[in-house]
């Protein structure tokens, strides 16, 4: 039995390494949020949250956000800022002709980063008078 034993336990330790290495995520991707665009939020500004979850320290999560022109002509997203360059949007500089939309998409790497974090991006839009405003939500733990 205890040589049985001596034999088998480094295979039970092995295949149990092989597969929690293989089950930990290193990059979360979420679904699209849409946000509308129309005159009000052109006049007014607007704000959104994209909230990540729950996370471990240095995963990354990477969350889309859809931006629909409902209004009568083009918009551009001409610049952004943000809080921190933990969060990295990434957008393409072209007219969103009236009826359709354009991609954000923010990869957060909590990298550094623990406990609960909000971080802000604010994105400058053609004709625009107030920036649109977009929080990133996460709990790393």
């Amino acid at each position: 039995m205890k040589s049985a034993l001596r034999y088998m336990l480094p295979m039970v330790a092995a295949a149990a390494v092989a597969v929690s290495c293989g089950s930990r995520r290193s990059e979360v991707v979420h679904v699209a949020d849409v946000l509308h665009v129309d005159a009000a939020v052109l006049a007014d500004g607007a704000a959104d949250t994209l909230r990540l979850g729950r996370m471990r320290q240095g995963e990354k999560a990477v969350k889309r956000l859809r931006i629909e022109n409902v209004c009568d002509k083009p918009l551009v997203i001409v610049r952004h800022s943000t809080t921190c360059g933990c969060v990295v949007p990434e957008y393409e500089r072209r007219p969103i002709a009236p009826g359709e939309s354009a991609d954000i998409v923010f990869t957060f790497d909590s990298q550094g980063e623990y406990g609960w974090q909000m971080k802000l991006l604010d994105f400058y839009l053609s004709s625009s008078e107030r920036p649109l405003k977009v929080y990133v939500e996460a709990e790393v733990e």
